[in-house]
């Protein structure tokens, strides 16, 4: 998200008053300080913080990371531009190591503070995703690793990161480790076939903006999360103002009032109409970008100066970039210490201490790299000075790794020999009774299976790739265990909170010799009603569901077994079956091939998010600190109501009393861990779930007398 100005603009800025100097209008190709390009960086960060900090009422303030975009754009290629027309080439080195001398001191300082106020203030769940991220952003690779995690449905209601502002800057220096390797060639290129250097990098530049533009939108348009953190996405926009750089050749006559007023307007009318439902970056992003073009050609004129050169937007604008980098932490910290203080303290909070940790950072990290001492530095010394400044990037996120591993070692240990020879009394058979409360017998307190820390990477079987399909897929893979020459096979059909019931069917198919079948799709409900999800993607589930119909219609199982995630929300109209309607429509169509169905009720919830597995790890010895109430645990689940009314061949079992009290839903259960996120079960604690699920079934007379 940084934005970058001359030596000569560093020194104007360091000088305090020179600021005022001009008279003239200011729409020219970047060379000197812009009051008008400042008052915009003041606002694009103004923006950003103001979305994070109260996103109701700003719910389109995260395109103020477009506006820094195009006006990164519009001053680099500038820099470049100049040196060309000056030198007849650049320098990479000079190039970078001013990069360098810009962003690393700021955004190390930040990342280095971040890391160990993580480790200081938040559960010990949550270090690995510090240190994580914490090395995507030294490695400025953290708009992918976002991105990865986007499209991960395992990882979906993770707490957000320390460091996902960085993305932006990940962009930004991806884009500038490639675009000044291109100018070289090109102005080479440009000499030897007697073409202007402007000429020839507009062209490119024009290019890469509106091909990047059309990859934007197809991208966006596909749906995918991702869509709005990868680099492909966002190039057009930094191209943009590249592409503006280049068109002003030459100081103007007049400014362009109109074309200012019109340009803030535009980004404004973003921040007010665009929100998280905007299909984002896309053909949307243009307005953010038309707005900041506007407001770069427009200038000002002399007349209305002293409002963007008055002291609150000259002071926002110098700390535009510390602020950026300081004020989302400072917004998850302080949501994690305090998450039942009311939000407008919290945004208080936020601004005071973020604005005050900026103007810190802006004083005493960036002046003295741009305007002070250490200005003096050579080009190759400043790069020797930014590798050390990365190297203690990486070491300040090896630090995260170090103190998990350290703290985790040991329990490690004991969980494994404790679920190698688990105890009687573990997990479900200590419900129901006040010994759920009581770590097992024999198992030291304290420990728990899995570890907290680890239970988001146990996953069933199914879970490995092979055998799920990711949310987009049309298809649903086939993958089959136990004894295949078995006289009895259950099918296993639906979204991950049926694939979670994977090891107990296991643990059944090896005691009984059943023949177990499933069919796995992310997000995807074995119903003909249909999430908003899918059909914001197209509707593959419904595709994929009919295809699963005529797998089961072929292999015809002695018993189809499925349960889904329903609390969340399904399309309304007369274009598809309500819910209710949805799920009784997808058993009959299994009950009509003669084939039983059992239904399993949605397992209790633990929203939000890993809150209660952090609990959890902050109180090993006394985990009842993490229950919740049964009330507020039970989802929304339609497949309830669906039967309400019998439905020959269809059989519901409801497992809630194996997962919670009368009273309460605990967290860990015998010195089990139940939930490995805030919706799905661990595998060791489905495990203890296995004799109960084969005496429902049986109960239920849907197991034959051969598969008992």
């Amino acid at each position: 998200m940084s934005t970058e100005m001359t030596s000569s603009v560093s020194s104007d800025r360091s000088t305090g008053p020179q600021v005022h100097r001009s008279t003239g209008p200011q729409a020219k190709l970047p060379g000197r300080f812009r009051p008008d390009v400042h008052a915009l960086r003041a606002l694009a960060v103004a923006l950003v913080v103001a979305f994070h900090v109260a996103p109701t009422f700003f719910p389109g303030g995260y395109v103020g990371v477009d506006v820094f975009f195009v006006i990164s754009g519009f001053l680099i290629t500038g820099i470049m531009l100049r040196e060309a027309r000056d030198a007849d080439r650049i320098s990479l080195i000079r190039f970078y190591s001013r990069r360098a001398r810009r962003i690393l001191p700021a955004a190390t300082t930040t990342i280095v503070v971040t890391v160990a106020a993580g480790l200081l203030l938040l559960p010990p769940m949550r270090w690995e995703g510090l240190a994580r991220h914490a090395l995507g952003s030294s490695l400025f690779f953290e708009n992918w690793l976002l991105a990865s995690e986007s499209v991960d449905y395992l990882a979906e209601g993770q707490a957000p990161s320390l460091f996902q502002h960085y993305w932006s800057l990940s962009v930004e220096e991806q884009y500038y480790l490639v675009w000044p390797l291109v100018f070289l060639l090109l102005i080479g290129l440009a000499g030897r076939r007697g073409w202007r250097h402007r000429h020839a990098i507009g062209a490119i530049l024009a290019t890469v903006t509106l091909a990047g533009l059309v990859l934007s939108i197809v991208i966006t348009s596909s749906g995918e999360p991702s869509a709005y953190f990868v680099t492909p996405t966002r190039i057009w926009e930094l191209s943009a103002g590249g592409l503006l750089a280049c068109i002003l050749t030459q100081e103007r006559n007049r400014s362009r009032p109109a074309a200012t007023a019109g340009g803030f307007a535009l980004i404004l009318l973003a921040m007010l109409t665009f929100s998280g439902t905007t299909a984002f970056p896309g053909i949307a992003a243009v307005v953010p970008v038309l707005g900041s073009l506007l407001v770069i050609a427009g200038g000002i004129g002399p007349r209305r100066q002293s409002l963007f050169t008055s002291r609150p937007v000259t002071w926002l604008g110098d700390v535009s970039f510390s602020l950026y980098l300081w004020h989302w932490p400072v917004v998850v910290l302080l949501a994690a210490l305090w998450p039942a203080s009311p939000a407008w303290l919290r945004a208080l909070a936020v601004l005071v201490l973020a604005g005050i940790l900026a103007h810190l950072c802006r004083q005493w990290i960036e002046l003295p790299f741009i305007s002070g001492r250490l200005r003096t530095l050579s080009p190759r010394r400043v790069l020797i000075t930014g590798t050390t400044a990365i190297t203690v990037g990486v070491c300040a996120a090896s630090v995260g790794f170090i103190t998990l591993d350290a703290r985790t070692a040991a329990m490690a240990a004991s969980a494994e020999q404790l679920a190698t020879s688990p105890p009687p009394g573990m997990g479900a058979a200590s419900i129901f009774s006040q010994d759920y409360r009581e770590f097992a017998a024999g198992a030291p307190i304290g420990v728990i299976v899995p570890s907290p820390i680890d239970a988001r990477s146990e996953l069933p079987e199914g879970a490995e790739g092979r055998c799920k399909s990711t949310m987009s897929a049309d298809t649903t893979p086939v993958c089959e265990f136990g004894d295949v020459d078995s006289a009895f096979t259950v099918a296993l059909v639906g979204d991950s909170h049926i694939e979670q019931y994977l090891p107990a069917f296991q643990q059944l198919a090896g005691e009984y010799d059943w023949h177990v079948v499933t069919y796995f799709h992310s997000s995807c409900p074995w119903s003909t009603a249909q999430r908003v999800s899918d059909a914001d993607r197209g509707g593959p589930c419904l595709e994929a569901n009919e295809q699963t119909l005529a797998a089961l219609a072929e292999l015809r199982p002695d018993l189809m077994v499925t349960s889904s995630r329903t609390a969340l929300p399904f399309v309304q109209n007369e274009s598809v079956p309500d819910p209710v309607t949805g799920f009784r429509e997808a058993w009959t169509s299994v009950t009509a091939l003669g084939i039983p169905v059992a239904v399993i009720a949605d397992n209790p919830l633990m929203l939000p998010s890993d809150a209660t597995n952090e609990c959890v790890s902050e109180h090993l010895d006394d985990p009842e600190q993490c229950e919740r109430s049964r009330d507020e645990s039970m989802p929304q689940d339609w497949q309830r109501p669906a039967l309400s009314t019998p439905q020959s061949g269809v059989s519901f079992i409801d497992l809630t009393d194996r997962y919670c009290t009368r009273a309460v839903c605990p967290a860990v259960a015998g010195s089990t861990l139940i939930y490995r996120d805030e919706q799905h079960v661990t595998p060791a604690f489905m495990r203890t779930l296995t004799p109960y699920i084969h005496s429902a079934l049986d109960g239920h007379g849907l197991i034959g007398r051969a598969a008992r």
